[in-house]
């Protein structure tokens, strides 16, 4: 998810080694012709997908996907390998932090200079696969409490008061000049509001890196 926006990377070459030399016979040069035609007949980041996303998770995954696409209806053609191409491609954030909070629970601290990003459901959604339930995010403009009303499908609950504890230079550790400068403007819940949607502005006009959180769970 990281590498894959790094200067000059190259995906590997996972494609079959074929020794062609130790081929000595019709039958034995037709068996690997057929392998390698056979991987070269699957797209490359299904093979990347099939390599990081184990058969659990894509159960969860397809799961979604299919309520997803009846909400839908006709639209409805995703398939889990648009998770994939999210999370490779259209998730542009860097993973800062994996902080161990107590046996059961996680923070996860993420940023990104390119606001909007995509949001980040298919992100929570993608870590739900894995057995990591979400219960608490900031993402970028308010903390919200995550409640789950299905194995699938979960409701936010902004947390202003928290919020506005959050942004204040002396209790955040992920601030920027500008969250520090627009703290001292939060006196009223309607001024964090407005605050926030600056950030998102000013963000999207000139990149500014914006921090986010997730707290995780650990399903049992």
């Amino acid at each position: 998810m990281v590498n894959v926006r790094k200067p000059n990377y190259e995906f590997p070459d996972d494609s079959p080694k074929i020794d062609w030399d130790s081929k000595h016979t019709q039958e034995e040069v037709d068996i690997a012709v057929k392998e390698l035609s056979d991987y070269l007949d699957i797209a490359p980041e299904i093979h990347r997908r099939r390599a990081f996303i184990p058969d659990y998770a894509i159960t969860y995954l397809e799961k979604y996907i299919n309520a997803d696409n009846a909400k839908l209806e006709a639209l409805g053609l995703q398939n889990v390998d648009s998770i994939f191409n999210y999370l490779e491609y259209g998730f542009e954030v860097d993973i800062d932090n994996l902080e161990k909070l107590n046996a059961n629970s996680a923070l996860i601290n993420f940023s990104t200079g390119n606001y909007p990003f995509g949001g980040i459901e298919r992100f929570i959604i993608t870590l739900k696969a894995f057995g990591l339930k979400a219960t608490e995010c900031f993402d970028g403009f308010v903390i919200s409490k995550i409640e789950w009303l299905s194995d699938i499908e979960y409701k936010t609950t902004e947390l202003p008061e928290k919020t506005k504890a959050y942004l204040q230079p002396t209790h955040s550790k992920n601030k920027t000049a500008l969250m520090e400068l627009l703290s001292h403007f939060l006196a009223s819940e309607k001024s964090l509001y407005l605050a926030a949607g600056i950030i998102g502005i000013i963000s999207a006009v000139v990149g500014l890196l914006l921090y986010y959180f997730l707290i995780i769970k650990v399903l049992p």
